[in-house]
């Protein structure tokens, strides 16, 4: 069985934030509503005994897949002591699956492992047909694409799902900008996601074969479950002890400008899991500054492992790190280059390519991410 597989940030899933982060306050906002909207099954009522099984699936698996194999057996002996005292055994599938996630956290903080509410079966079915577009009610995943002012192409990002159509819109954002002396990668509000699209920037922004940064996870794993992402010519796999370890490699594509062209990234704690892997790799090649604020720390990539009908986990089962230290971003995030109020990330970026303050402002103005680009709430923290 191969495990389904996104980089994509636990935090940040649609249908796990109703379950795991705190009512929102304030005025409504399009975040808030989806926040607040419950998943499919939540109201449910547990059937008996159904929370201890859950419990002990979920231990097993844990011991099973989870990255670190320590952490897995704190959490395993933490559920199954809970299961046994009766902690898991009233109240709603929805109130379960935030419970036990609450107390995974507690034990050690991971930015992407979360108990949720497993698709119902017609939607189940939808994504075993190939399905790899965002989950409802996330944004446009390419929220702009545009020469922002002359010689300056700017693009703002959800995330990196890597569809058919999202990878033609970034190639032809690339094109017509290819002779840009200035790009700028919004991630400001980025959920995470794969490596399609990464690659497909890297080729213009690279002249030589480079590698970015490496990705680990367990022998047993990748011999029993398969690789969490596909080994090819820019991620080159190779056993080193009990880990298999992938190279992930910037692989050039057609010369153009943009190989001498300055590149700032945006960043905020909301820039998560795949967005930070995409931020190491420019911040520790030199290719790219790095503006705005620490990101969100969720590096452990994996992905959703059902438990039965009703619950899945989101399993952190490898971790991508560094070259040249050895040193991931799981907790800390990745910190910028040039730190700023995220909300003035941009401002400061096209200053930063020549234009005036008050025409980086204006532009700025004109520019507003679909989502907040701060969260005062990180569960990786």
């Amino acid at each position: 069985m191969r495990l389904f597989v996104l980089l994509l940030a636990a935090c940040c899933i649609p249908s796990a934030i109703a379950a795991q982060t705190a009512a929102p306050t304030g005025p409504a906002t399009p975040e808030k509503s989806r926040a607040a909207e419950a998943p499919p099954g939540a109201d449910e009522p547990l059937a008996s005994g159904e929370g201890r099984e859950v419990a002990a699936k979920l231990a097993d698996q844990l011991l099973n897949l989870f990255v670190f194999r320590d952490q897995a057996e704190a959490y395993a002996a933490m559920l199954r002591k809970n299961a046994a005292e009766g902690r898991y055994d009233s109240g709603t599938r929805g109130a379960l699956a935030k419970l036990m996630t609450d107390d995974l956290q507690a034990v050690h903080k991971d930015g992407h492992l979360h108990v949720m509410l497993a698709a119902p079966p017609e939607k189940a079915g939808a994504a075993a047909g190939g399905h790899n577009g965002p989950p409802p009610g996330l944004p446009p995943v390419i929220q702009s694409a545009k020469t922002i002012a002359p010689g300056i192409g700017y693009i703002r990002f959800t995330a990196f799902f890597g569809s058919d159509e999202e990878k033609a819109a970034v190639a032809k954002w690339l094109a017509e900008n290819s002779k840009d002396r200035v790009l700028i990668f919004d991630l400001r509000n980025h959920h995470g996601g794969g490596l399609a699209e990464q690659d497909e920037i890297f080729s213009y922004l690279f002249a030589k074969k480079t590698p970015l940064v490496k990705m680990a996870l367990s022998k047993e794993v990748y011999q029993h479950r398969g690789s969490p992402l596909e080994p090819g010519a820019t991620l080159v796999f190779a056993a080193d002890g009990d880990k298999m370890v992938a190279t992930h490699s910037a692989i050039p594509g057609s010369a153009t400008p943009l190989r001498n062209a300055k590149v700032y990234l945006l960043v905020s704690n909301r820039t998560a899991s795949a967005a930070e892997h995409f931020s190491l790799a420019l911040k520790s090649t030199g290719r790219a500054t790095l503006i705005g604020e620490s990101t969100a720390g969720a590096n452990h990539f994996g992905g959703g492992v059902p438990l039965n009908d009703h619950f899945a986990v989101w399993m952190p089962v490898g971790r991508t790190y560094d070259i040249k230290t050895g040193k991931d971003w799981e907790g800390a995030g990745i910190a910028p280059d040039i730190a700023v109020d995220p909300r003035q990330a941009l401002v400061v970026a096209l200053e930063k390519a020549g234009l005036s303050h008050a025409e980086a402002v204006k532009l700025d103005a004109a520019e507003v991410p679909a989502e907040p680009v701060h969260s005062d709430n990180l569960r990786a923290r």
